[in-house]
């Protein structure tokens, strides 16, 4: 029977499930350019309201998987983990999980046993991206070409890298259409154009990072957990054994938001120099469970957190953290110089004006601020400033005086704008105690 484009799109519209022939055809036709991308548009914008069936998801993820290429695996015994989140603000916890981790199992397992390949993205409005924060050290690339990706692996066990050409080629041309036709909230959607590339990582296990709050991507909790359910689903009937944590994203992760900023504050962590404990508590619950997939059930999540909470307290973390950048051409000594300039950039600060308890301090609105600063883009062609963030002085639950600082915005060099943007930041102090928030609300690991 001969497919029609437009009678695929009907079907759709009218909340039929399509079958792996029919979406085959419009994704390889899209591929090939005999399917316009006003015809994909609609398609998409059919499954915005109409959405996919479970099966008709790991399709179409499988679909764009395999539109590419994907790692070349040669060791069958070793066992290859990745954790992926959904962003947020002050989200760092990529740069603390490699070393982390790779320390860990290279301890447990022994040396090669365990790969960690991160295949990141970059950043757009108010969240940061991995990428770009990489880039904050001088000289880092993750433009890799396939060769040099999998000498890294070979040699250290681990690298990061942006999404090249060849690997799920489709995803990178249907989010360019989603993002100009309101589709990019679709969870059938999401789940796709995240697996496509992870399954291209020929993984044997995930870790998933599902947040939710102010700051998140997908704010609604309900929401996010139906995405971090699906999620998991399709990668388990690929084989991929997933776990998926749904983590707080209501007030910024850790004490520092801001490219350069956020690195930073990873070598302190690693240093046992400041530990913030939002960003203590995330990073162990999934550095745990990528631990327990690792060991192929033979550790749980608890002793897998609590290996990774004893490795926190040796200097090679710290050494293997540098040596993540260094491989990969960063100047760690260059990027170490750079932070004790950052002693003499103008700084303002956003003062409290009562005292009590810290209630709120909204994630989203100080995304936007640094965004606003330079320190974020609002289309993937934006430049962005590295150097410019804010250094967050109370969090949700502290004590605070009036005329007390809440936040330090760094610039790079003077704004006429800052006083206005940081009077969009929104925050809330309130005269009685508050309870800290639960980082962690829910792990879905069946």
């Amino acid at each position: 029977m001969k497919l029609h484009p437009s009678e695929i799109i009907k079907k759709k519209r009218g909340g039929e499930a399509l079958s792996e022939a029919e979406l085959s055809f419009l994704l390889d036709g899209f591929l090939q350019g005999q399917i316009k991308d006003y015809q994909i548009a609609a398609f998409l914008m059919a499954v915005y309201f109409q959405g996919m069936t479970s099966e008709e998801t790991g399709i179409w993820a499988r679909l764009m998987w395999r539109s590419g290429v994907s790692l070349p695996r040669k060791d069958s015994g070793e066992f290859w983990v990745d954790k992926h989140s959904t962003g947020g603000v002050g989200d760092k916890t990529s740069f603390l999980l490699v070393p982390l981790v790779h320390n860990v199992c290279r301890r447990l397992f022994g040396d090669g046993q365990v790969r960690i390949p991160m295949i990141s993205g970059r950043g757009l409005d108010f969240t940061g991206g991995t990428l770009d924060k990489l880039e904050a050290v001088p000289g880092f690339t993750s433009d890799l070409e396939m060769e040099t990706a999998m000498g890294l692996l070979d040699r250290n066990g681990f690298f990061m890298m942006g999404q090249t050409a060849d690997l799920a080629p489709a995803d990178r041309l249907l989010y360019a259409l989603r993002d100009v036709t309101a589709t990019v909230e679709c969870v059938p959607l999401i789940v796709s154009s995240i697996l496509s590339k992870k399954l291209a990582e020929s993984l044997d296990g995930i870790v998933l990072d599902v947040k939710f709050g102010s700051g998140a991507f997908m704010p609604e909790f309900s929401r996010a957990q139906t995405l971090a359910h699906a999620l998991t689903r399709v990668a388990r009937e690929e084989k991929v054994a997933s776990v998926a944590l749904l983590t707080r994203m209501d007030e910024p992760l850790g004490f520092k938001v801001g490219h350069q900023l956020e690195i930073e504050e990873c070598a302190d962590f690693l240093a046992g120099e400041a530990r913030e404990p939002g960003l203590q508590e995330v990073t162990l619950a999934l550095a745990g469970q990528m631990v327990c997939l690792a060991s192929r059930g033979k550790l749980s999540p608890e002793q897998g957190r609590a290996e990774c909470e004893q490795e926190l307290e040796k200097r090679e973390v710290l050494t293997t953290f540098i040596q993540m950048f260094e491989s990969q051409g960063g100047r760690w000594k260059e990027f170490k110089a750079q932070r004790y300039a950052l002693g003499g950039r103008p700084r303002v600060s956003l003062i409290s004006k009562h005292s009590g308890y810290l209630a709120k301090l909204d994630a989203r609105s100080v995304g936007r601020l640094v965004r606003n600063l330079g320190g974020g883009r609002l289309t993937k062609e934006s430049g962005i400033d590295l150097n410019v963030g804010v250094e967050i002085r109370r969090k949700v639950g502290d004590k605070v005086q009036a005329g007390e600082s809440l936040l330090d915005v760094v610039l790079s060099e003077p704004h006429p704008q800052v006083a206005t943007l940081l009077s969009q930041v929104m925050y809330e102090v309130q005269p009685a105690a508050v309870m800290r928030p639960r980082w962690v609300e829910e792990v879905i690991d069946a």
